[in-house]
């Protein structure tokens, strides 16, 4: 028993050689191994080098950036037009105009009451600033006058001190030495005169300064006494009435500043009645200008909707009368669809290439903006909405325009191709490679395809020779058993001849 089980061991991994090459040999879907005699006929095609651009197709419309429904929110007659269809325009600039004689006059009401109410304002305040002023400098002086008042009425009550007696005698004793020094000034000046040395002005100047100086003597005597005796009753009381006047004007002027209050009030309502008349000129203004229909963004006037003498009725958003469709083509868009099998290949900011039937043989650069995150069916289709920025420099695409955009999946320059039927399997791909008579089977490595043209990364060479297939209108022979494609070389079984 021991001697057969090296056999069997031999024919089991024999058997599972050969069923692991059968596994291999159907996932690479090789023609018939074999000779290819040339009377059977048979397509080829030389590795070649060149370009190859993979893309994903889609159809849409050449659409504006931004596009506004222009509308009325004013009612009357279009009295002017000032653009035409195509036109380009500026934000600000004035559409259409409407007639409008009521608005006008409204808006010049208004600006009326506001000049109004603004000069009533003005003379209210500058009346305050008067009041304000001549209430404070009344208070300023009233309140002088109590603190004389009250100052003159202690003094008074509290009669001459003793520093007020000494200064009363002090100020007789300057005076009398002044008397004195005047007469002996006026009698040295008499001889002088008498001599001829001074002038009759001389003289009578220190005459009236004897007159000056004795004055004031009898002034300071005067005072002195007084300074003694004290104050009288009569003072005292005069001084109290006097103080009780100071205070009733600083009363009275107290009063008159709590006028300010009421003032301050009739201010406010001039504030108040000055804004709500600013607020109808608001208003006015808003109605007048809303007759002057102007363009809410810089574009090309894409639709014009009235003429001279049509009647609009105004309205807020969408329920005015439409007037003008403004587009923005400061950069052009397309719209297009793709489908869902496509979709997972599409991203912002991948290359577009656009092209319309309407202007053949120019292609227009472009580059994916966005991808709706939600499909849409049309005509029982799922699809993605896709939006392009296309670059027109020179304005030849219009607004509506269908074109064909071809999103650029893959680039390659320059590369290895073979047509894609050359090449078969599903996890292992494979060539036939042409040599001679024979189909010498490679295991290749392939890139981007776009189901005509296949990349080869590795395995083929440039200029070799790959099957592609029976030739049209032969008849496929039966397929003989295929060998391991790592075999180079292969011939095909001789079949048994027939007596």
């Amino acid at each position: 028993m021991r001697r057969w089980w090296p056999v069997v061991l031999a024919a089991v991994l024999i058997g599972g050689g050969v069923w692991f090459y059968r596994a291999r040999a159907e996932d690479l879907r090789l023609p018939w191994q074999a000779r290819a005699p040339r009377e059977l006929g048979y397509r080829s095609t030389t590795v070649v080098r060149g370009d190859l651009v993979v893309a994903v197709a889609a159809t849409g419309t050449v659409q504006p950036q931004a596009q506004v429904d222009v509308r009325s929110r004013a009612t009357g007659r279009v009295i002017a037009v000032y653009v035409q269809e195509g036109e380009p325009v500026r934000k600000g600039q004035v559409l259409v105009q409407l007639e409008d004689p009521d608005a006008r006059a409204q808006a010049d009401a208004a600006v009326s009451a506001v000049q109004t109410a603004r000069a009533r304002l003005a003379q209210q305040e500058a009346a305050y600033q008067a009041m304000q002023s001549q209430s404070a400098a009344q208070i300023r002086q009233a309140q002088a006058a109590m603190d004389a008042a009250r100052s003159r009425l202690a003094q008074l009550t509290a009669g001459s001190r003793p520093e007020e007696i000494a200064q009363a005698e002090e100020a007789v004793r300057s005076a009398e030495a002044d008397v004195q020094l005047a007469r002996q000034n006026v009698e040295r000046v008499r001889q002088l005169f008498k001599d001829g040395f001074v002038s009759r002005q001389q003289l009578d100047q220190a005459e009236a300064q004897v007159k000056t100086s004795e004055a004031q003597l009898r002034s300071a005597r005067a005072r002195l006494t007084l300074v003694r005796m004290g104050p009288r009753s009569e003072e005292i009381e005069t001084a109290r009435a006097q103080l009780r006047q100071a205070e009733a004007q600083l009363a009275e002027a107290r009063a008159t500043a709590l006028q300010l209050v009421t003032k301050t009030q009739e201010i406010a309502a001039a504030h108040a009645q000055l804004r709500s008349a600013e607020a109808d000129l608001r208003a006015a203004s808003q109605k007048l200008a809303e007759t002057r229909i102007t363009a809410p963004i810089s574009g090309i006037v894409a639709r014009r909707a009235v003429e001279v003498g049509t009647s609009v009725i105004g309205g807020l958003a969408s329920s005015g009368t439409q007037v003008m469709l403004l587009a923005d083509v400061t950069t052009l868009q397309a719209a297009v669809n793709v489908d869902e099998v496509d979709i997972a290949r599409i991203r912002p900011q991948m290359e577009v290439d656009v092209t319309t039937q309407d202007l053949p043989g120019e292609k227009f650069t472009g580059t994916v903006l966005r991808v709706a995150p939600q499909s849409v069916v049309v005509n029982n289709v799922v699809q993605f909405p896709v939006t392009i920025r296309v670059d027109d420099p020179q304005r030849r695409l219009r607004l509506g325009m269908t074109v064909d955009a071809s999103f650029i999946v893959a680039r390659r320059l320059n590369a290895l191709l073979v047509p894609a039927e050359a090449v078969k399997g599903k996890e292992v791909k494979a060539v036939l490679v042409v040599n001679g008579e024979r189909l010498v089977p490679r295991v290749v490595e392939v890139g981007a395809t776009d189901n005509t043209l296949t990349e080869i990364r590795r395995g083929l060479q440039e200029g070799e020779v790959v099957y592609l297939g029976p030739a049209r209108g032969v008849q496929r022979p039966r397929p003989q058993q295929p060998t391991s494609p790592i075999t180079p070389q292969f011939r095909p079984r001789t079949p048994p001849s027939r007596p």
